[in-house]
């Protein structure tokens, strides 16, 4: 598992680099639950004194924190952006609105995000086309004092999925559809993003392994993933996920190695899922282990091709 590494993102523009408590957002699972790893609250961080009482002097909100940067692809045609700030003040709660705004005259996204606390640091997360941008944040307090700052970000194309990943099978073996926007990765979860694509599929269809490989992980999570399995591939740096099978029907354990097209369960809706599907995941890395999710749908349409 050495050998494998994460995809890399260029650098990350900030005011003031202050550590942040808590775990990077997981994936869903075709309902409304989470991915193995979930997202920590926001912690309190430490902030300089400056001005009556640690607030700013000036009466102003003022930035402790201010980071945006590149956060891995959501598509083939977009990626995210992971926005970070801790603002200071006197007051408990102050009005936070973001704008992203295309340098390139594509147009600004704003994003307002309503009375955010102060005195913690705060992660959001869009997904913008490829380009150049700048952020800009402005926060307003209850006596309407104004912050306003911005930052430059650079938002790389996402690189499609290398051929060796494409060459597999199709992991559902019978009847089955895409669903769906709701079913695509990227589309909008509580607190995250869906890291996956679902194949609807009726409960009990055999799910197989699209390439021999090495069973990485087999688990169950009531709240989220249900039972699910992840298959480390054989001479490649990807990682396969199966998620929502059907109780009793995994039939490989943790270390054992398959051949693809080898059946490893059955569509199920275990775990926090909304009917039968499969949620499948492909990892570029290891999962969970310094790896970042990519877009499966690619992926599956070759697989789907494939005679």
């Amino acid at each position: 598992m050495s050998g494998k590494a994460a995809g890399a993102f260029v650098g990350m523009v900030a005011l003031l680099l202050t550590p942040a408590a808590g775990a990077e957002v997981a994936g869903t699972t075709g309902g409304s639950g989470s991915a193995p790893v979930v997202e920590a609250p926001d912690a309190p961080a430490q902030t300089p004194p400056s001005g009556s009482g640690g607030t700013p002097a000036s009466g102003r909100p003022a930035l402790s924190v201010f980071e945006a940067a590149p956060g891995g692809a959501v598509s083939l045609s977009a990626s995210r952006a992971v926005v970070r700030f801790q603002i200071r003040d006197s007051a408990r709660r102050v009005r936070v609105r973001l704008a992203f705004v295309s340098l390139a005259g594509a147009g600004t996204k704003r994003v307002n995000l309503g009375r955010r606390r102060t005195g913690v640091v705060h992660s959001i997360r869009r997904s913008l086309a490829p380009g150049s941008y700048r952020v800009r944040l402005t926060a307003i307090n209850p006596e309407r004092r104004r912050l306003v700052r911005a930052i430059a970000m650079e938002v790389a194309s996402p690189a499609p999925a290398p051929a060796a990943a494409t060459n597999g099978l199709f992991p559902v073996k019978g009847p089955y559809d895409f669903g769906g926007p709701d079913a695509r990765f990227g589309a909008a979860r509580s607190g995250h993003i869906h890291q996956g694509q679902d194949v609807a599929a009726a409960e009990g269809t055999p799910v197989v392994a699209p390439k021999a490989g090495t069973i990485h992980w087999r688990a169950y999570q009531a709240s989220g993933a249900g039972y699910y399995v992840v298959l480390d591939a054989d001479g490649e740096n990807y990682m396969y996920v199966f998620m929502h099978l059907r109780q009793g029907s995994v039939l490989v354990s943790k270390g054992d190695h398959v051949a693809a097209g080898q059946q490893i369960g059955q569509v199920g809706n275990t775990g926090s899922s909304e009917g039968p599907h499969l949620h499948f995941e492909v990892w570029d890395g290891v999962w969970y282990g310094g790896g970042h999710p990519i877009d499966p749908l690619p992926i599956l349409k070759a697989w789907e091709a494939a005679p």
